[in-house]
């Protein structure tokens, strides 16, 4: 006997990551706005430069102005977790990100996004999306220092000592 909630989920899951892959898919072409399909019309996004851009119009082109600093990108995506209650989700995917400069020099960034998604018609759409990284090789300039944000949630090395009692 099949568990119809159980499938449900699963075909959802696999929708939003699906979603995914679609937009690093159009972010490396330089398709921002085949990128931006995957928005809600109120879409609220953080993408490491300091400010919060609304609407898949403004995302567009905020993505449009990063890119364009590079003559390469390729996104890999991993560990990919949707929790899903009805029609919201909370999904996270893990980023690594190769960056080619014009001048041959190379920066790599290591995060991942948090996304809230909401059901729209039948299909899935990011309605929040935060770009949550981690830390990048090199450091660059241009990325402030409190814009990694980190993994939340993390322990702090105490707080994991003191669980572990060492």
């Amino acid at each position: 006997m099949v568990d119809e909630a159980k499938l449900q989920e699963l075909i959802d899951a696999r929708e939003i990551e699906g979603l995914m892959i679609h937009y690093f898919d159009r972010v490396d072409a330089l398709d921002t706005l085949g990128a931006v399909e995957i928005f809600t019309d109120d879409i609220e996004g953080d993408f490491m430069t300091g400010k919060v851009y609304h609407g898949p119009a403004a995302i567009a082109r905020a993505l449009g102005r990063i890119l364009l600093q590079y003559r390469h990108t390729s996104h890999h995506i991993s560990n990919h977790r949707s929790i899903i209650t009805g029609d919201t989700a909370t999904a996270f995917t893990y980023i690594y990100a190769f960056h080619r400069f014009p001048d041959d020099s190379t920066w790599h960034l290591y995060s991942r996004h948090e996304d809230e998604l909401r059901r729209v018609d039948g299909q899935w759409k990011v309605s929040k999306r935060t770009l949550a990284s981690l830390d990048s090789v090199p450091r660059w300039e241009k990325v402030s220092d409190d814009w990694y944000y980190g993994h939340r949630g993390r322990l702090t090395h105490d707080e994991a000592r003191e669980k572990l009692g060492l």
